[in-house]
């Protein structure tokens, strides 16, 4: 049985489910890093698998926007919602 391992991570299994298949060449360069990030030294032709929860956290960083965050006004007091 074949065994599958997160380029990110390093997760190992031999359920393929927890995988998925890595072909964005987009963010290639952030998976890289974020390898490196967590101590691999990964090669962007090795990056071939990522776990679910890696692909996910990959993905997930771009899809946010911005947040709304309520502030106070230092010179008259009021209440303002500033968006970060």
């Amino acid at each position: 049985m074949p065994e599958y391992e997160c380029a990110v991570c390093g997760y190992r299994s031999s359920v393929r489910q927890e995988f998925v298949e890595f072909n964005d060449p987009v963010k290639l360069p952030k998976a890289v890093e974020r390898a490196r990030s967590k101590g691999r030294n990964v090669k962007p032709e090795d990056v071939r698998y990522l776990c679910l929860k890696c692909s996910q956290e990959l993905h997930q960083e771009e899809t946010r926007g911005p947040r709304p965050v309520r502030a106070t006004c230092p010179v008259c007091g009021a209440a303002v919602e500033v968006w970060l």
